[in-house]
């Protein structure tokens, strides 16, 4: 048995608006936004009233005729008059996307309600599962995995493996990695990620078997061992699909030489990447199948994954605050962004507007938080300090701190 995924993204008129509205946001074109809005309007399951609304909401943030706050009691309203109709469930995520798009993150969280209820009412088990384990419920998820686990696909071994990993082995059913080379690196050793954020973990935390694993970025292959908490250390990388274009590009290949294992981000199976299985390259494992449809997993979650596939590996995850923090990038981590050619601030940013509200809206920075956020709770992984206050927030005050971070901001 199979099923189709949940807002997929090609030929779907659910990611024609979102990506043609963040395209018209950063081109800072009103007439662009209304455009987009209005020819995709009844494909998307919105009314003309809600598209005239919507657009009257993001072309003011985006010329800053309306503020932070009208512009989240607006959407917050729009919510409410939406919720008399039945509405799909993409039909929610897709505000919810736009909203935040425009930095109004918590009042998102209305459209994100809604859309999880729609899950949880949906007749495919995987798409009750998501909502479940997105909404940190883990009774009804372990309820949806008893009409999933005779599915026999990759999204329902995926669900099972990371069930069985949030309910301590009570319930789903491990699904290990078939990465004999990496199963062979990593078992038996603790896993410490840190990532480009402040950290509490020091050189002196790491055991003598520990493997440090990071994410090299353009320009940023290699930390200072006097300035880096852990002395510089790092035998994994994982590479972003934007890194792998500069390292192309430039042909910067022999930068990875010094690691042990340089794990590369694909997102398609269909996608053939020749550098994949030469030399010290694999392809890393991805959780996009455990995310609603539409969204990506971010670097950390999917580094978490790729480590929680092999049996025998210990995880300490530090260096991330999931953006919940004035600084998402220590000044060792940050790169240049060749697409753009410019470098990037604390924030990741370049100074354009609105540039990191749209990046956070199309990898859905709480669905990110949740994969990590129900391991950590479920001890299935070990967190510093600055991951652990962010995890045990409440996801609307999460929401809030991203609002006086990014969204009042215009970032």
């Amino acid at each position: 048995m199979r099923w189709s995924r949940l807002l997929p993204r090609r030929r779907n008129p659910h990611t024609v608006l979102v990506t043609g509205v963040k395209a018209a946001v950063r081109q800072g074109s009103a007439s662009k936004i209304q455009k987009v809005l209005l020819t995709t309007r009844t494909q998307v399951g919105l009314g003309l009233f809600e598209a005239q609304e919507l657009y009257l909401i993001i072309a003011g943030r985006v010329d800053n005729s309306m503020g932070h706050e009208e512009a989240s009691t607006r959407l917050t309203a729009l919510a409410a008059s939406m919720a008399h109709q039945s509405k799909p469930a993409t039909t929610w995520f897709s505000v919810e996307n736009l909203s935040r798009t425009i930095g109004c993150f918590r009042a998102s969280h209305e459209f994100s309600r809604h859309g999880f209820d729609a899950l949880s009412r949906s007749d495919d088990p995987r798409n009750r599962f998501l909502g479940a384990l997105h909404r940190r419920d883990l009774p009804a998820a372990t309820a949806a995995w008893g009409h999933l686990s005779g599915y026999d696909s990759v999204e329902a071994h995926e669900a099972g493996h990371y069930l069985w990993l949030w309910s301590r082995g009570q319930s789903g059913r491990p699904d290990w990695s078939n990465d004999s080379s990496w199963s062979e690196r990593i078992s038996g050793h603790d896993v410490v990620i840190v990532g480009p954020a402040p950290t509490s973990l020091t050189k002196s935390s790491l055991r003598q078997s520990s493997l440090v694993g990071r994410v090299v970025m353009q320009d940023v292959l290699a930390w200072d061992e006097k300035r880096d908490p852990l002395g510089g250390r790092c035998e994994l990388a994982w590479v972003s699909r934007e890194t792998r274009m500069w390292i192309k590009e430039t042909d910067s290949w022999d930068q990875l030489a010094p690691f042990d294992a340089v794990s590369f981000r694909v997102d398609r199976a269909s996608q053939e990447w020749g550098e994949i299985g030469t030399k010290n390259f694999r392809a890393a494992h991805n959780p996009s199948s455990l995310m609603i449809g539409g969204s990506s997993p971010n670097m950390i979650p999917l580094m978490v994954w790729d480590v929680l596939k092999v049996d025998g590996a210990s995880l300490t995850v530090g260096g991330t605050t999931f953006f919940a923090s004035q600084t998402a990038y220590t000044e060792t981590n940050r790169r240049f962004k060749h697409t753009m050619g410019k470098p990037t601030d604390e924030t990741g940013s370049t100074g354009e507007l609105f540039e990191r509200c749209p990046t956070f809206a199309r990898h859905n920075v709480t669905e990110n938080l949740t994969l990590v956020a129900n391991l950590a709770q479920a001890d299935a992984i070990a967190v510093d300090a600055e991951s652990q206050r962010v995890i045990d927030l409440d996801v609307v005050d999460y929401l809030g701190e991203l609002d006086e971070l990014y969204g009042i901001e215009r970032r």
